[in-house]
């Protein structure tokens, strides 16, 4: 049977509204538990799991338990959602709305929260792809080729998806068309350009990195159902695209000769530093722009990728190992990542995908899948190099997120016993509804309750 009440309506929408803004399943959790709390209500348990919000009540509606599903949005980051929803929530806790008032903006939000421009998107695009091609040492050629497939490949992409067509449809034709342009400027071209730099480039951004990241953090802090979800998108996404390529080179192969290299293990560029740094901050700008950023966030935002790479180039020049000087970085940047959240009104998790995407592995995940698919020699070493950078990665991420967001929570205790001695302290706030405290990340285990003290 559906329930209707007003609160459970609003804990689905806001749910919906975390994810979509970057926020991870134990963050989402505890803020749902905080308006559960102010909205008077008991013995709720709220859990995130494979693409669907669970919130049951013990008590239940006429004293009878219950427990009510909602499908959520899957996936794709939106920054600008957070600052949208962090005011609703504000206004919840301090009861300077009610809940009506909160479904009526939250729905007033959802129809007037456009997509993002397309020339916005589209610019963002392309400096993706400028972007990877200077991490991976590429030359002006192949530059303005990842350039022009970029573009291309995100215009056909978002033309697919407003058509609604299936992920894997999607993500398959992308992988085509960056073949087939790819393909045709290196024709066009009078110097020539590196096909195989040019493809990877184009498709840097839907590659399977984010996913895998968020995957592991869930699978880390055990939410394994939102891990299994994370992970198959990630399949999918990475099967979409693979199988697309796979049938673009098919085609392309009737019309060129056997010169050109579709497929090559490609690394990042490590014998020049200004390079790979621009390319960083480009990546993570151009990300950022096709993510809905604004202002200071696309600058702080851009800063952040340079940084990111830069702390990963320097700590390897330090004599660590290679996932040394990844887990350092990780680390490093996401106890950062916890400290700009709120003057930047995004969470540390929407910050930490746009800082670390040059760093992710999802090209190393492509290219290992399709290196096995066409025998390609080393396929197999290069998705085990992947699977542990993105542990590498989430770990360190997770660790400085934890480590940074415990002395914030520190230090947010000792001012509350200071303000209200003898009162115990939860970061659930059942009492107090402080509502700038769901900018810090929870680390918390699934399926977590609120009640009656």
């Amino acid at each position: 049977m559906t329930h209707e009440a007003p609160t459970y309506k609003l804990l689905a929408l806001l749910g919906d509204s975390l994810i979509r803004s970057g926020a991870s399943s134990a963050t989402t959790t505890k803020t749902l538990l905080a308006v559960s709390s102010a909205a008077g209500l008991s013995g709720v348990t709220v859990s995130v799991t494979m693409g669907q919000l669970i919130i049951s009540d013990s008590r239940g509606e006429n004293q009878l338990p219950y427990t009510e599903i909602f499908d959520i949005t899957p996936g794709s980051l939106a920054i600008q959602w957070r600052s949208k929803t962090e005011k609703i929530i504000e206004g919840l806790l301090t009861r300077d709305i009610s809940t009506e008032q909160a479904i009526d903006l939250l729905e007033e939000e959802d129809t007037s929260l456009h997509p993002v421009h397309w020339g916005f998107s589209l610019l963002g695009s392309g400096l993706l792809g400028i972007g990877f091609s200077q991490l991976l040492g590429a030359g002006n050629a192949t530059t303005v080729g990842a350039f022009l497939a970029s573009v291309l490949v995100a215009a056909v992409y978002r033309w697919v998806k407003i058509a609604r067509a299936p992920g894997i449809f999607r993500y398959a034709l992308a992988g085509f068309v960056a073949v087939v342009v790819a393909t045709i400027f290196n024709l066009v071209s009078p110097i020539g350009a590196d096909v195989a730099i040019t493809v990877v480039s184009s498709l840097a951004a839907y590659l399977a990195g984010v996913a895998a990241y968020a995957a592991v953090q869930d699978s880390i802090m055990g939410w394994y159902l939102s891990a299994v979800g994370r992970l198959l998108d990630a399949l999918m996404c990475t099967a979409g695209l693979v199988t697309g390529v796979a049938l673009g080179i098919g085609v392309a192969g009737w019309f060129v000769d056997d010169e050109f290299r579709f497929i090559r293990t490609l690394d990042a560029e490590t014998t020049q530093i200004i390079d790979p740094l621009l390319g960083a901050a480009l990546v993570s700008l151009g990300f950022a722009l096709t993510c809905g950023g604004k202002k200071i966030q696309l600058l702080i935002l851009t800063i952040m990728g340079a940084l990111a790479y830069g702390l990963l180039l320097l700590t390897g020049n330090m004599g660590l190992s290679s996932y040394g000087a990844i887990a350092l970085t990780a680390v490093l940047v996401g106890g950062a990542c916890v400290l700009l959240s709120k003057p930047l009104h995004l969470t540390s998790n929407a910050i930490m995908t746009v800082a670390f995407l040059p760093l992710f592995p999802g090209m190393l995940i492509y290219q290992g899948i399709l290196g096995t698919i066409f025998a390609t020699d080393g396929a197999v070493e290069t998705l085990g190099e992947a699977l542990l950078t993105t542990y590498c990665l989430s770990v360190g991420g997770t660790a400085g997120q934890y480590l940074v967001s415990e002395l914030l929570w520190g230090a947010r205790r000792a001012q509350f016993s200071k303000i209200k001695p003898g009162e115990k302290f939860d970061k659930v706030m059942v009492d107090e509804f402080n509502a700038q405290d769901i900018i810090l990340p929870v680390f918390s285990k699934p399926f977590s309750k609120v009640t009656e003290r």
